[in-house]
């Protein structure tokens, strides 16, 4: 039977003011700001954001996902203002409380989280999410997270905090160092939270870039210019300019079941290769 996405929960929507600024202890700034608009809205759907290493594509996510900024970690300060569903990062009175609570009840952030390695995948369930008793019953008391390969570990990573009754999920280079069959096991995941609770997503990748920027599914939104400056004492301020573009599909319910496809296909001839007897 398919599954019927929940038209009924409350859409999800940010709200971006810029200049975003963010410091760290006052000698190491970002400034982003926007090409296209001084206020950016994100609503439901697949945002794609591209740009090359240390352009600043991960602290963009965490100041949207509550891990950095005024009332994040590590960083001070920021200017400009971020609002998710109208509640304000920024605005008098909100504290790291209720940051705590937006991120337990609406985001899924991978790989924010990792292992507790000498306790049980159980138990990591419990400490890391532990938010459906259904879903821990899935999990082993005899299975340990440091007995597991890397892309094991991976794959109960991502059971354990891909939460489909969460409705924004930020995902930065979640493919990394996953084999055919897994990748193919997060699109299954992806598509069936989507027709689910899911509604926005925040993707980084650095191998799909050039395939989103040429599918016509997907729309262009706007580039970031992301300002860096370094400023220590004694020495002259290191001044860097990069670039994030970002690319927006409304309705990916076709782009996933075409990855599912794709890294099915990539499955399965990885499994009939290693199936073949070594040449003489």
């Amino acid at each position: 039977m398919p599954f019927t996405k929940d038209d009924s929960a409350v859409q999800s929507c940010f709200r971006v003011k810029f200049p975003l600024v963010l410091k760290w202890d006052d000698a190491f700034t970002i400034t982003f700001t926007s090409s296209q608009s001084p206020l950016m809205e994100f609503n439901s759907g697949f945002y794609f954001l591209s740009g090359d290493n240390g352009s600043g594509k991960t602290t963009f996510l965490n100041m949207l996902a509550l891990t950095a900024g005024n009332i994040g970690k590590k960083a001070v300060g920021d200017n400009g203002s971020i609002a998710y569903n109208s509640e304000a990062y920024n605005r008098p009175g909100f504290n790291h409380i209720q940051a705590a609570q937006i991120r337990e009840e609406q985001f899924c952030i991978f790989p924010q989280k990792a292992f507790f390695l000498p306790v049980s995948t159980r138990d990591n369930y419990t400490i890391l999410n532990g938010s459906d008793p259904n879903k821990e019953a899935g999990f082993s008391y005899q299975e340990y997270p440091d007995l597991l390969s890397g892309g094991q570990q991976q794959k109960i990573l991502m059971d354990i905090i891909l939460d489909e009754k969460k409705p924004v999920w930020f995902l930065d280079e979640p493919l990394s160092n996953l084999d055919a069959e897994r990748r193919h096991y997060f699109w299954e995941i992806l598509e069936k939270a989507y027709q689910q609770k899911l509604q926005t997503i925040f993707f980084i990748d650095h191998g799909m870039g050039n395939e989103i920027k040429s599918d016509p599914q997907f729309r262009f939104v706007d580039t970031l210019c992301a300002v860096t400056e370094n400023r220590q004492k004694n020495r002259p301020p290191e001044i860097g300019r990069r670039y994030i573009e970002i690319c927006a599909n409304d309705s990916p319910e076709d782009f996933f079941k075409r990855k599912i496809r794709e890294t099915q296909n990539a499955s399965a001839a990885d499994l009939n290769e290693s199936d073949m007897p070594w040449e003489k």
